[in-house]
């Protein structure tokens, strides 16, 4: 009946609202499942008047919403699960921007989350095809998982190296036939960089580039 199908649809869009909690202002409005294909797509809808601006950072008005745009999400039992949103813009003294979205990065096609389990994937199998495989999607998406992360990774690394501690070691890769050495901190095992190759002025270039001349007094070991 028109009833039971109404509740059913009331409990689906509960029960996301629940898991994916992306914050009062975005709410669920519809999921819907295609069962030949076992997808789901949920679709989220912005509830306030007002957002951030990602420029000026300005609380402003919405002024319209973009076409709907689709990210893939982690999975929802055995049916791929896909976030749906037509997203607001706002006018600011900068313009007409698009917001930010709580579950995804503006520019890339899958969730925070979903990039998460590649990483931990990738981490486990040591091979992009193997992990395409086991989350039923594009190699390339894999592989731009990676470099996307590897790109945050060095914007977030320190540009300029003053540690008391440095630990150098060389690396082995594509099946032990070449190597790299690897400058990391002692006290919490991060890499600070690394370079081709594991002779004496390799180590020695590598070296001069992350420790800046005012510094190299500092290091002690």
């Amino acid at each position: 009946s028109k009833f039971v199908i109404k509740r059913i649809k009331m409990f689906s869009e509960d029960f996301f609202n629940l898991l994916l909690n992306f914050g009062e202002d975005w709410k669920v409005s519809t999921v819907k499942v295609n069962h030949e294909i076992e997808e789901v797509d949920v679709y989220i809808h912005y509830v306030g008047s007002q957002a951030k601006c990602p420029i000026t950072k300005e609380i402003c008005g919405i002024y319209d919403h973009r076409a709907n745009r689709r990210w893939r999400h982690l999975d929802t039992l055995q049916f791929k699960t896909y976030i749906n949103c037509e997203v607001p813009r706002v006018k600011s003294s900068k313009g007409t921007n698009t917001i930010k979205v709580p579950w995804a990065d503006n520019y890339e096609r899958h969730t925070y989350l979903f990039e998460r389990l590649t990483i931990d994937l990738l981490q486990a199998t040591k091979n992009q095809t193997a992990t395409a495989r086991l989350l039923r999607s594009g190699f390339n998406v894999v592989n731009r998982i990676i470099h996307s992360s590897v790109e945050r990774g060095l914007e977030r690394r320190p540009k300029d190296v003053s540690h008391k501690n440095l630990s150098i070691d060389e690396k082995s890769f594509k099946r032990g036939h070449s190597y790299v050495t690897v400058v990391s901190t002692p006290t919490t095992g991060v890499v600070i960089d690394i370079c081709e190759g594991r002779e004496k002025g390799s180590t020695t270039e590598l070296l001069e580039s992350i420790v800046l001349p005012e510094h190299r007094n500092k290091v002690e070991t």
